[in-house]
C-alpha cells in the first residue's frame, strides 16, 4: 500500500514537474521574446525622444546666442539713415571732408536706386590726392554716423617731392590717382536708423563724451574700429634710399630725449614739449616694445625704409638712484656730491 502511494506520489509530481516545465518553456519561447521585443522597441524610442530633445536643446542654446549676439549688433549700431537725403547735401559733404590733400576730386551723380527697404544715390568719383588723405576721406565714409558705402576702388600712384619751407628738405609724397563708387544711402526704415538713446547708451558703457552724439564721428570706442591712419603705405617701396616723412609728429627715440618713465609709460622731450608714450603704442618708424621702469630701459622696434632696427634707450640716473637699484658704487657721506 505504501508503494502504490509512492508511486502515486512520484507520477504526481512528475505530472506537475512537467506542467510546470511546459508552462516555462511557453513563456521563455513563445511570450518572453515578444515582450522583451516590445521592450527594447519602446526604450528606441525612448532613447531617440531623449537624443531628439538634447538636439532640440542643443539648437536652442545656440539660437539663443545667435539671437543675443545679433541684439547686441542691433543695439550698438550708430549710423543714421535720414528720410530724405538731397544730392546737393551730399555733394557739400564730399566738398566739406576733400578741402585738403587733393589736386581734384570730381564727382558724377549717376542716379538713385530704389529699394523696398531703402533708397540710395549713386555716384562716380575720380580724381587725384595724396595717399594719407584719400585713405582719411575713405575711413570718414565708412566709420562716421552717415550711411555711405565705398565700392570698387582702383588706384595709381606718382611719387612726390615736395619741399618743407620751415626745415628747408624735402619729403616724399605718394600721390594717387583713383576712381571709386560712393553710395548714400536715405529713406530706410525708422529703426534702422540708430536712436539717440542707443547712442547715449553706448556712450555711458565706455565712457566717452556726450558730445560726440551730435558730431560725425563715431560713439565707439577706437578699438572697435579699423585703424584711423594707416599703418603703411602700400606705395613706398619695401627698401627706400630716404625715410619717409614723420607727418604726424610722432615721438623720434633717436633724436628726442628720454627724460622720465612714469609706471608703463616713457616720456620723451620733443621739439613740440614732453609725450608720453606706452608699450605698443606708434613711434616715428616703428613702435615701443618694452617700458622698464625699474631698470630704467626703454626698447623699441623701427622699420628704416625696410631695415628692422632694435633701439635701447636707458634713461639718466643719478647715484643714489643707481644704489637704489645696487648698480652704483657706494662712498661714504662726507665724499657724496
Amino acid at each position: 500500500m505504501s508503494l502504490s502511494n509512492n508511486i502515486y506520489n512520484l507520477l504526481l509530481l512528475s505530472v506537475v514537474w512537467v506542467c510546470v516545465l511546459a508552462g516555462g518553456i511557453y513563456v521563455t519561447y513563445m511570450e518572453q521574446p515578444a515582450e522583451l521585443e516590445r521592450l527594447e522597441k519602446a526604450q528606441e524610442a525612448i532613447e531617440m525622444e531623449q537624443a531628439e530633445l538634447r538636439a532640440l536643446m542643443s539648437e536652442q542654446a545656440e539660437t539663443r546666442t545667435m539671437v543675443n549676439e545679433v541684439m547686441a549688433r542691433w543695439k550698438a549700431r550708430y549710423k543714421e539713415m535720414p528720410d530724405e537725403l538731397s544730392s546737393p547735401s551730399v555733394i557739400g559733404y564730399f566738398n566739406q571732408i576733400t578741402r585738403r590733400g587733393f589736386e581734384n576730386f570730381d564727382v558724377t551723380f549717376r542716379g538713385t536706386q530704389r529699394q523696398d527697404d531703402y533708397d540710395f544715390h549713386t555716384y562716380d568719383v575720380q580724381g587725384r590726392g595724396y595717399f594719407n588723405d584719400l585713405y582719411r576721406v575713405v575711413w570718414q565714409l565708412e566709420n562716421n554716423r552717415k550711411m555711405y558705402r565705398v565700392r570698387d576702388v582702383r588706384l595709381d600712384h606718382i611719387d612726390v617731392m615736395k619741399e618743407d619751407k620751415e626745415r628747408g628738405t624735402e619729403r616724399m609724397q605718394v600721390m594717387v590717382s583713383f576712381r571709386m563708387g560712393i553710395d548714400a544711402y536715405f529713406g530706410g526704415s525708422s529703426v534702422l536708423s540708430a536712436p539717440e538713446e542707443s547712442t547715449l547708451a553706448m556712450l555711458d558703457e565706455y565712457d566717452l563724451p556726450v558730445s560726440q552724439v551730435a558730431d560725425d564721428r563715431p560713439p565707439v570706442p577706437a578699438f572697435v574700429l579699423p585703424d584711423e591712419r594707416p599703418q603703411m603705405n602700400p606705395f613706398f617701396p619695401g627698401i627706400m634710399d630716404r625715410l619717409p616723412p614723420n607727418t604726424y609728429q610722432l615721438v623720434n627715440v633717436e633724436t628726442d630725449e628720454l627724460v622720465s618713465i612714469v609706471g608703463n609709460r616713457a616720456v620723451f622731450r620733443s621739439q613740440d614739449g614732453f609725450v608720453s608714450v606706452g608699450e605698443g603704442e606708434d613711434i616715428y618708424l616703428g613702435r615701443l616694445t618694452t617700458v622698464n621702469p625699474m631698470e630704467g630701459i626703454v626698447r623699441a622696434r623701427l622699420n628704416k625704409g625696410g631695415i628692422m632696427d632694435d633701439i635701447e634707450l636707458e634713461l639718466e640716473l643719478t647715484d643714489r638712484h643707481r644704489q637704489h637699484r645696487g648698480r652704483g658704487t657706494l662712498r661714504p657721506l662726507d665724499e657724496r656730491p
